[in-house]
């Protein structure tokens, strides 16, 4: 059967792996190789797509034919619809006029607009796309609002009206003034996550900030109703201070069996009460046409929070917890931006755990029933907070890392570039249920390369094998390039030894400039040996040995469906390809 991909990263724990992948066997992709066989074009904007293109295969369309269907969102507030065989366009429909580029929302000038950021959502049972577009009349950022519109996967027209989300407010409660959404402050690079929970199904809408220190900048999750589309609740990251953005560089907002509702925050305040940046948090979603999303439970390694003489009250400074990670002037870019959601989460349920990276690349494997619910007073004493975990943090993205504990009694102790380099985790790892290794993690952080992973019922991470190609190899020294490979994973059911993971990486650093990217497929089980003796993940087809150049797209995935290996690309294409015949 043919799989649809409705949604980022292909399921709503986020795993990245699609488990339905019968052409694109190990053995066909190094037998057989792989060609570019389409380049849809996306005209409108320079750089094309930052959202996840989805796939619907067997699809009636508006005016009766049926294909198999790939739609993309542009940052032209554009989407199309592309038949999978031929790269005919089928349909498109512009949803508003986006923000043009500048540098209050994009310091190096990459886009030449910011329009549909995230991925959207498709609801393959009534044919319905919900997209968020960020919308300006003039084409400015101080006029810009962002819309949930709910279009028609047949011809794109609007299925409901679109629901402006400006003005949507919170109640922290606690004395604090009712927060009121600025859609001017944000960004949502989120992808949308869609439940349904006791049949009532609910669009979750997740944004960042654009500047994290600035009063107003604080992330936000808006619910929104499908029947009839409309805003039932809210819940904002911090409340007294500010930041704590949910961007988790396109990753999509998590949700589980129950419908809780799972994600990771950046920069920004904590106090436990009413502020939860650099957190894992998990709310509890109640349906309805007046909802509630409710703050249940969290667990947070440090903070970052400047509570120092002048920046705050003293009666706040006194809360000042010894995990503070000080913004530490001249020292590097990144002491100062840690940002615990540059990575987003990932539900691993054969162990009961949630997991997630951000820019320290370490692991952190929480018990989704008891995640701690942690306080100032547990960041004055941290090996008890890091005893809340399911198990111990490990250096994840560049393992071993160096001769220092990933959970320090000071975190200070971890502002270091080893090896001259960051070592960003950027995006989600992938969870994989292999048949050879049981339940497996990937991951590729930034200035890194490829591993793999298992994870055991308890949470322990062992680490199992890595691949020779290091992401951003020409980049500057010291720091490095963003963001590290991004990565899917394909398998066919239980079949052993037929796992692949794919990853699409940059040569130099994909955050400042506009350069070439490489395509590569890993056999995902079955593993090669170093001189030393440790296992290599074996290269089973790589776009530089068949000299067949892209130009990287950021935050973007490859996608695997149908025997298809759907790659954006910041030249405003998405490359097609496949077997060779």
């Amino acid at each position: 059967m043919p799989v649809a991909v409705t949604t980022r990263a292909y399921d709503n724990t986020r795993s990245g792996a699609n488990t339905q992948e019968t052409v694109l066997t190990p053995q066909a992709v190094a037998t057989r190789g792989i060609i570019r066989r389409l380049s849809l074009q996306l005209p409108g904007d320079k750089r094309g797509a930052e959202a996840q293109p989805l796939v619907v295969p067997g699809m009636t369309l508006a005016d009766g034919t049926t294909h198999d269907v790939i739609y993309v969102a542009t940052m032209a507030n554009i989407v199309f619809a592309f038949g999978a065989d031929s790269g005919a366009q089928l349909w498109q429909r512009s949803l508003g006029t986006p923000i043009n580029g500048n540098r209050t929302i994009d310091s190096w000038l990459i886009n030449d607009h910011w329009g549909i950021l995230s991925t959207p959502v498709i609801d393959e049972s009534t044919g319905t796309m919900y997209v968020v577009a960020w919308i300006s009349p003039d084409g400015s950022v101080a006029r810009g609002e962002h819309f949930l519109h709910a279009i028609s996967i047949k011809d794109g027209h609007d299925e409901q009206a679109p629901v402006n989300l400006e003005g949507v407010t919170y109640d922290p409660g606690h004395g604090l003034p009712v927060q009121q959404f600025k859609s001017a402050a944000r960004k949502q690079r989120a992808s949308l996550l869609l439940t349904s929970i006791n049949g009532v199904k609910t669009v979750f809408v997740g944004f960042g900030t654009v500047a994290e220190t600035a009063a107003s900048a604080r992330g936000w999750i808006i619910a929104c109703n499908t029947a009839p589309l409309g805003v039932s609740a809210a819940w904002t990251s911090t409340a007294r201070g500010s930041g704590g953005g949910i961007w988790q560089a396109g990753a999509g907002l998590v949700a589980d069996a129950q419908g809780f509702i799972y994600a990771m925050t950046g920069n920004g305040a904590f106090d436990g009460v009413t502020d939860f940046g650099e957190s894992f948090v998990k709310l509890r979603y109640t349906p309805g046409a007046a909802g509630s999303l409710s703050l249940v439970d969290w667990w947070t390694p440090w903070t970052d929070e400047d509570r120092t003489a002048g920046a705050l009250a003293a009666e706040s400074r006194q809360r000042l917890p010894s995990n503070f990670r000080a913004h530490m002037a001249g020292m590097g870019p990144d002491w100062g931006d840690m940002d615990l959601g540059s990575g987003g989460p990932v539900l691993v349920n054969p162990a009961g755990a949630l997991v997630g990276a951000g820019k320290d690349g370490i692991l952190y494997v929480l018990n989704t029933q008891a995640m701690g619910k942690t306080s100032t007073t547990d960041l004055q004493n941290t090996q008890a907070n890091y005893a809340k975990l399911k198990f111990q943090p490990i250096f994840f993205t560049y393992y071993p890392g160096p001769q220092l504990n990933p959970a320090p009694a000071n975190i200070q102790t971890l502002n270091l570039y080893w090896a001259q380099r960051t070592h960003h985790q950027h995006s989600s790892p992938v969870h994989w249920d292999s048949p050879d290794h049981g339940p497996m993690l990937f991951c590729w952080g930034e200035n890194g390369n490829a591993r793999a992973w298992s994870i055991a019922p308890d949470g322990r991470v062992t680490y199992l094998a890595c691949g020779a190609e290091v992401a951003s190899a020409q980049s500057q020294v010291p720091w490095g390039g963003m963001p590290g490979g991004m990565l899917t994973l394909s398998a066919n059911g239980n079949t052993p030894h037929a796992g692949v993971l794919w990853a699409t990486f940059p040569y130099f650093d994909a955050n400042t400039m506009v350069g070439p990217g490489r395509l590569i497929a890993y056999d995902a089980t079955q593993f090669g040996t170093y001189g030393d003796g440790s296992k290599q993940l074996r290269v089973l087809w790589d776009s530089q040995a068949e000299d067949l150049p892209f130009v990287y797209n950021k935050f973007n995935p490859p996608v695997i469906a149908n025997g298809m290996i759907i790659v954006p690309t910041y030249a405003g294409t998405i490359d097609v390809y496949g077997l060779v015949p």
